[in-house]
């Protein structure tokens, strides 16, 4: 989406940029290799396993080269990059290990290099990841990529600006909008809006310089078809058109609701029946990891079911029935971190609740209130990634005030997922509606590579207590 990096005056040349981050890598892999393998014997070594870095930095680089990680045209601040990049060195690190291996039986001098070369690759990948991401910044920090051209009619605009941006407190400038409807400039919907521009098919002629690219607020169809046909051009010529609802999936991860109806759910491909063999393998892989955290966290649970128990007394866990795949209803377990709950009142807790207690408003930002649901996990009702199984009062109201709310119940809920790490806690029907935009983009896209994005983000949500109450 963001072609500052073809625009830019740029750093270095394509050609620079991949030859810079070659040599920054081999001498990164080089020296990380020598440290762990002079640790390893204690001293500086008799030898040094050229054979066996050769090979690891050749599998490195290309599994970075298919990350696009050698690329400048590659966003390397972008979770989605982050995570590709991961993915693809941890993936190369067993083929890495098949080749060593192999060649272990016909040279001595391959053995002593086997210790050194896992603890090289995993400091390996996060550490070039930081070194991307702080070039990546650096440059950007210097450069003021031109501003996404917003286009439609000016309902169109606003229905947008509505979904996407008003929440987003997107920065000034980033955005220009233009209404086809001839309309004065005026503010979009209030003050806090940005202002309206007339369009002119003069603004095409520059081929994208003046813009980064264009969206298209209203239907391709109902565009005027000279305009259409030059968008069409100005797309083929380089400068990037893209419809709304591609632009909300790629920019913000989320889906339009005024997009979703019958149409969509048999046009746009949800692909649930097809994804069949998919749930049942992340099924039994959610079952295993299930049992390992289960394991790994047994001593926080014996302390925090033992510390609500002397500060707080009987009930350690709260149940309570949220509905599941396919609305379902089953028992879900917490941590009491709540005096009581009134049968009547708020369905919501709010920030400073009186109902928590001491130890609860400790559990609740890290999360450790809900690592009873791990058993959920095990049980089958939950998967570890997932939409947020919500409480049946709450989800009876959501579905007569949200349309087509039900579509999240077409996979299991989850004790994490892409609404709960990109919207924080909510409350209230309209904060319901924007975590559904990102469930069903999550319905739409799921794959285990998007799983492991959701990891990576929860670790960061939880390590900064963001979105808890």
């Amino acid at each position: 989406m963001d072609r500052s990096h073809r625009n830019r005056p740029g750093l270095f040349s394509r050609l620079n940029y991949l030859l810079f981050w070659w040599v920054a890598d081999g001498f990164t892999l080089a020296a990380l290799f020598a440290s762990f393998h002079a640790y390893r014997q204690g001293g500086v070594p008799r030898f040094w396993p050229l054979e066996a870095f050769l090979i690891s930095y050749c599998f490195c680089a290309a599994a970075l080269y298919v990350a696009g990680g050698y690329s400048s045209r590659t966003g390397k601040l972008s979770l989605e990059y982050s995570t590709v990049h991961l993915a693809s060195l941890f993936l190369a690190l067993p083929l890495i290990l098949c080749v060593v291996y192999v060649f272990t039986a016909y040279a001595d001098t391959f053995k002593p290099s086997r210790g050194a070369l896992i603890p090289a690759i995993a400091t390996f990948a996060p550490l070039s990841l930081v070194f991307r991401r702080l070039i990546e910044q650096r440059v950007r920090g210097t450069y003021q990529p031109p501003p996404i051209a917003i286009l439609g009619a000016t309902d169109d605009l606003r229905s947008l600006w509505h979904e996407l941006f008003e929440r987003e407190r997107e920065e000034g400038g980033k955005y220009r909008f233009f209404s086809l409807d001839g309309a004065p400039m005026a503010p979009l919907t209030g003050p806090e809006s940005p202002r309206v521009e007339a369009w002119n098919s003069v603004l095409l002629e520059s081929r994208g310089r003046d813009f980064a690219s264009i969206v298209l607020a209203s239907p391709a169809a109902v565009l005027p078809t000279p305009l259409r046909r030059a968008l069409s051009q100005a797309h083929l010529d380089g400068l990037r058109v893209y419809s709304a609802e591609a632009f909300a999936e790629s920019v913000f991860g989320k889906v339009l609701l005024r997009e979703v109806d019958d149409e969509w759910i048999l046009d746009r491909e949800i692909n649930l029946a097809q994804s069949a063999s998919y749930f049942r393998l992340k099924k039994i892989i959610d079952r295993i990891l299930a049992t390992g955290l289960l394991l790994l966290f047994l001593p926080v649970i014996l302390l925090v079911s033992l510390l609500i128990l002397v500060l707080d007394g009987r009930p350690v866990f709260y149940l309570q029935n949220r509905y599941g795949l396919r609305g379902g209803v089953f028992a879900l377990y917490k941590f009491r971190t709540m005096r009581q709950r009134p049968k009547e009142g708020s369905l919501y807790t709010s920030e400073g609740d009186e109902r928590l207690t001491v130890l609860g408003k400790i559990l609740r930002p890290f999360r450790l209130d809900e690592l009873p649901q791990l058993w959920n996990v095990l049980a089958g009702d939950m998967s570890l990634i997932g939409p947020r199984a919500e409480w049946v009062r709450c989800v009876e109201r959501y579905e007569e005030e949200i349309p087509y709310y039900h579509l999240r119940h077409e996979v299991p809920p989850g004790l994490t997922g892409w609404a709960q790490v990109n919207f924080p806690y909510g409350s209230g029907v309209e904060d319901a509606r924007e975590k559904l935009r990102y469930d069903l983009y999550y319905i739409r896209n799921h794959s285990f590579l998007m799983d492991f994005q959701i990891v990576l983000k929860t670790v960061y949500v939880v390590l900064t207590k963001a979105g808890g109450k």
